[in-house]
Parts: C-alpha cells; structure tokens; sequence
C-alpha cells in the first residue's frame, strides 16, 4: 500500500503547481462548502455563525492539504502556520462580508451566496498562498 502510495505521489508531484492548486484547492473548498452547508441546512445554525465554525473546521485541513500537496513546503511549520492563519482570517472578513452582500442587499440565498463567493476567492487564495503563506525565502513577490 505505501508503495503504490509512493508512485501516485511521483505522478502528483510532476503535475504543475497551477494544476494541484486547482486539484487539492477543489478538494478544500468542496469539504468548506459542505461543512457551511451541513452547518446551515442541517443543523440549522444561522449563516453567519456557520461561516465562523466552518472556517475554523476547515481551516487546518486546507493548511496541511496546501502546505504538503501544492506547495511542498520545507519551511518553518509554526511560522507558515501563522501567516496561513493571517491569510484565512483575512479571507474571513472578506468572505463575511461578500455573504451578507449577497444575502441581504442582492437577496441571495446563503448557499447560493456562498457558491459565488467560492469562485471569486479561488485566486487570491492561491496568490496569498503562493506569495505569503508558503512563500520560499528565494522567491520573489512578483
């Protein structure tokens, strides 16, 4: 089983960066969406709380899932942990923020909301990320 673990990771780790950003980046924001989803439909939490709890779920698998998969990052773990934090405690505002914009100014239905904010967060997230959180010392910002 380790082995043929060993290859599939060869293949992955050929792939370009853009492309298991796109991949594992799919993954994370499929398991978001169903956790804000299972959060508000399902246990019937309001929007905005569930957003709160689905960040802080959700959070620390797309870390680990970024950190390793895209961006094979060999640095400080507690440091990019931090900045990963930054970047996702920014994305929060903003996501917040475009969610009740959504919901209560264009009357959208928070799932529905949320689906939008999902597309418009994909890039700059994989550009906080690449330039920020993951950051190699010899890599410039630009």
């Amino acid at each position: 089983m380790i082995e043929l673990y060993k290859k599939i990771e060869a293949i992955w780790f050929k792939l370009n960066q853009k492309l298991r950003f796109l991949l594992v980046g799919g993954f994370n924001t499929v398991f978001a969406y169903g956790v804000f989803a299972a959060l508000f439909e399902l246990a019937k939490i309001p929007y905005n709380p569930a957003l709160i709890l689905q960040y802080f779920i959700t959070v620390n698998v797309s870390f680990i899932t970024m950190r390793y998969y895209v961006f094979q990052s060999h640095g400080n773990i507690k440091a990019e942990y931090v900045k990963a934090w930054t970047v996702y405690i920014g994305m929060y505002f903003f996501n917040a923020f475009a969610l009740n914009l959504f919901v209560r100014v264009l009357g959208l239905y928070p799932l529905i909301g949320q689906a939008a904010y999902l597309v418009i967060s994909t890039i700059l997230t994989y550009l906080l990320h690449k330039y920020f959180s993951f950051r190699e010392k010899n890599q410039n910002p630009a």
